[in-house]
């Protein structure tokens, strides 16, 4: 795979992280603390990213999937059972992949994303917890 195309792909899926949070009526409105760590097979694996991000009611009754690059990026199949959310995902000519997110009760989740492209498959773990009022 070219150094350039993992690249996009590495900050894609790093970027999507603060987004993750956007999610189902069981998580609370305020400041969202969300950590995201890459990891590429055969690679050093970036620094783990951690960004903050308030969070209004809307926006946490709003779409549950991450937003990766929506000109870019397709969430289909997304499937909620109890305090789990899954989905599989289309990025065209960059490549397909699959995410799950699992509440935490209502101040916390965990979850991960995959995007395999040329045959490598990118991995980013997330973590997530509120942190406060906004």
């Amino acid at each position: 795979m070219r150094a350039s195309r993992l690249a996009i792909l590495v900050a894609a899926l790093s970027l999507a992280a603060p987004s993750a949070a956007q999610a189902a009526a069981h998580m609370q409105a305020g400041l969202w603390e969300v950590t995201a760590t890459v990891e590429l097979p055969g690679a050093a694996a970036p620094a783990p990213t951690t960004q903050t991000e308030c969070l209004s009611q809307k926006d946490v009754e709003a779409d549950p999937v991450p937003e990766i690059d929506k000109a870019a990026c397709k969430a289909t199949g997304v499937r909620r059972s109890g305090d789990k959310i899954t989905w599989k995902l289309d990025c065209g000519q960059l490549g397909k992949g699959q995410g799950e997110i699992v509440y935490r009760g209502s101040t916390a989740y965990d979850g991960w994303m995959t995007l395999e492209t040329s045959g490598t498959v990118v991995r980013t773990t997330l973590r997530a917890r509120r942190v406060g009022g906004c």
